[in-house]
């Protein structure tokens, strides 16, 4: 229905667990990252009222995250698992997380967008880790290799950069899925998606080292998020508690066999109407939000939907809807990861 289900191959994942070809438009929307506070307003807030006639569902990762309460919220929403969970469920995925031990260091920092960037001294955070870690992979997001300034930091460090793709690409989870599978331990600054994917798949996790920042966009305290998940913070984690909390925290208790996932995102039967709303509608209505002239869900704030509209508007053209993708995830073999430097 909108382009977000479609980021960072989450579509296509799906439909490789669904034992489809390739994804199609979804009759909903889909969470399309881990959040340290209610979801809906965070990924949804363009989006009001899509759910309230019944043939649109909100798809969220998880009913028992700490970071909400699902029966406080105002909208009514269905627990889905994220589609990581669906990924790494798969027989080859599995095949692979057990029979490969994985070797060294995977840092993930905290990564900025074309609107949002990072604030703070990466080259020191990479230092940092160079000390603790060793030379270790980095994987960078696709916004952040295009700045040498962020490249240069971890690579004149001692580190090597990859990065998993720009977030259209269909094999951008099965990157993820390959660093995860060949290295023991991933490591960031701070709590995020990629840390709970890790930790699910039973591989040692830590964070810590400096947050950085978001500046404005920075919704909660880093503080408050670790009182909140103590257990997947520091340098030294239990694997045992935190893959269960990270599964948890993903909806892996949520997962539906093929036929009932296909059914309830719309894949079982021919329709239009997605596809519509996806090229048409959607980007009108997210259009008319950015100039103030459309409604957002009453809990968004500009901090959480992601800038003020003049950061938005600096580039119009990178939040059209693209094409979907032409195939689901590649599993055998993963894909590698894409070298940047190092």
């Amino acid at each position: 229905m909108d382009t977000q289900n479609h980021f960072y191959g989450h579509t296509a994942a799906l439909a490789a667990y669904a034992g489809m070809a390739r994804p199609r438009h979804v009759a909903g929307l889909i969470q399309h990252g881990w959040t340290a506070i209610p979801p809906i307003p965070v990924n949804f807030g363009d989006f009001p009222d899509v759910e309230k006639n019944g043939r649109r569902k909100l798809f969220v990762w998880s009913h028992e995250s700490r970071a909400w309460d699902p029966s406080r919220s105002p909208r009514q929403s269905f627990a889905l698992g994220a589609p990581w969970a669906y990924l790494i469920s798969t027989p080859t995925a599995q095949r692979q997380l057990t029979g490969t031990k994985g070797v060294g260091t995977l840092i993930m920092p905290l990564h900025g967008t074309r609107i949002i960037p990072v604030q703070g001294n990466q080259g020191s955070l990479a230092k940092d880790y160079l000390r603790r870690e060793g030379p270790s992979t980095v994987c960078l997001h696709s916004e952040d290799v295009h700045k040498p300034e962020v490249v240069g930091s971890w690579v004149d460090a001692g580190h090597r950069v990859v990065t998993a793709g720009p977030r259209h690409d269909p094999d951008f989870l099965g990157r993820v899925l390959s660093l995860v599978v060949s290295h023991e331990r991933l490591v960031a600054n701070r709590l995020m998606t990629s840390v709970l994917y890790a930790a699910a798949a039973g591989r040692d996790i830590a964070v810590y080292g400096d947050p950085l920042g978001l500046g404005g966009a920075d919704v909660v305290s880093q503080d408050e998020v670790a009182r909140t998940w103590p257990e997947l913070h520091g340098e030294q984690v239990d694997r045992e508690v935190a893959g269960e909390l990270a599964r948890r925290e993903l909806g892996f208790q949520h997962l539906l066999e093929p036929e009932p996932l296909r059914e309830v995102l719309g894949w079982s039967r021919p329709s239009v109407t997605p596809a519509v709303e996806y090229w048409a509608s959607a980007p009108l209505h997210k259009a008319l939000n950015v100039l103030g002239l459309g409604e957002r869900d009453p809990g968004s704030t500009e901090k959480q939907v992601g800038a003020s509209p003049t950061a938005w508007l600096r580039h119009p053209l990178s939040h059209l809807p693209k094409p979907l993708p032409r195939r689901a995830t590649s599993l055998d073999p993963l894909p590698a990861p894409i070298p940047v430097a190092g």
